[in-house]
């Protein structure tokens, strides 16, 4: 039983009381002669009077009681009272929170009645701090809705402006159209990835996933994902040095793993310095069926500052320069990786550069050979 409902039996229980005591104290009164009439008491061997009138004759009854309207007039009138104040301590907030949905569908997202509630203790109370949390999430929702919309229309923007700009440079100089279709090809591109980053996303923050997982052969997939980003990785003279096993067949999403693990690795590729190494660690806890996946890079790191923001959507670090990317390659790797049941953390290593920490948890393990 919860405190509201032992709330509601003790004020239910002491009005019930109160009227039983006002009762019974009416008839301990009447009991000992109050609110009786005065009676004549007769002798046995009274012999009445010539003009003795008996009092049957005047309409009266021998020891007749009065009803003693006065208590009963009281006991009503104090649980009229009870009742009043008990519907009142719970309509009160009941109100309360029906105003503040009505404010929340309104738009008035600081909206708060924690505070309203005062010194409440019970379910109530709990509803109410439950409202402000659903409160608080609902804007950061809108908020961060409304931040994406900002940012795509950003990224959507420059390169917009810079194929306008190479159609009006073609026109005005025929003879430089074959490098301007290049660069209209490049931003078209940049356009285009920039569309199928948005909608992986989209899906992953809307949940919409197949309901059944994939048989993944994950050592495999990870060495693909290496051989790949070795391509890239030798235009800066990067060696990436990979440390896994030879076999792991587990239950997941393929194409979310994949995108995962490559995003944050040709991340790293992007920003270790050149001619340095990037390290890929895999490792699995039989014992806590946890996979765990470090990639290391030796460039220059994330601001402390910045180490929260990196894996929301469309953020750069001030401190580097811009590159190619669109911004989104590490926000799809995070919703990937949740959807998973995992989480991935960023810190800065002692001997520089940036260590990026993926556990995912996998319940059904097929085979694993180290």
């Amino acid at each position: 039983m919860g405190r509201l409902y032992w709330k509601f039996f003790f004020v239910l229980w002491l009005t019930l009381m109160t009227t039983v005591a006002v009762v019974g104290t009416v008839i301990e009164l009447t009991h000992h002669g109050f609110w009786r009439p005065n009676v004549v008491m007769l002798e046995p061997n009274f012999e009445p009077p010539p003009d003795f009138i008996p009092p049957s004759e005047h309409g009266l009854k021998p020891h007749s009681r009065p009803t003693p309207l006065l208590p009963i007039i009281v006991g009503t009138l104090f649980s009229f009272l009870f009742s009043a104040v008990l519907a009142w301590y719970f309509a009160k907030p009941i109100r309360t929170l029906q105003n503040a949905f009505a404010d929340l569908a309104d738009g008035k997202l600081d909206t708060r009645i924690a505070t309203a509630m005062g010194g409440r203790n019970d379910e109530l109370a709990n509803l109410g701090r439950d409202f402000d949390h659903m409160a608080v999430q609902l804007g950061g929702l809108i908020t961060a809705q409304q931040r994406l919309l900002h940012d795509v229309s950003h990224e959507l923007r420059s390169p917009l402006a810079r194929m306008q700009l190479a159609i009006g440079l073609a026109q005005q100089q025929p003879d430089k159209i074959p490098s301007t279709l290049v660069r209209i090809e490049r931003d078209s591109q940049r356009i285009s990835d920039l569309v199928g980053e948005l909608l992986v996303l989209s899906r992953l923050e809307a949940g919409v996933l197949k309901a059944d997982k994939d048989e993944i052969e994950l050592a495999e997939l990870l060495a693909d994902i290496v051989d790949d980003a070795r391509f890239e990785a030798e235009r800066k003279h990067v060696c990436i040095q990979y440390y896994g096993f030879d076999s792991l067949l587990v239950q997941g999403y393929g194409e979310l793993l994949h995108r995962a693990v490559e995003n944050v690795l040709r991340n790293a590729v992007q920003h270790a310095k050149r001619g340095g190494v990037v390290a890929l660690k895999v490792s699995f806890d039989k014992t806590t069926e946890q996979l765990s996946i470090s990639i290391l890079d030796d460039g220059p790191g994330v601001d402390e500052q910045y180490l929260a923001l990196i894996f929301q959507a469309f953020f750069r670090n001030p401190q580097q320069a811009k590159n190619d990317s669109v911004g989104l390659g590490l926000t799809i790797a995070h919703s990937a990786i949740t959807a998973h049941g995992g989480q991935i953390r960023a810190h800065n290593r002692p001997e520089g550069g940036l260590h990026v920490a993926i556990e995912i948890p996998f319940k059904t393990i097929v085979q694993c050979l180290t």
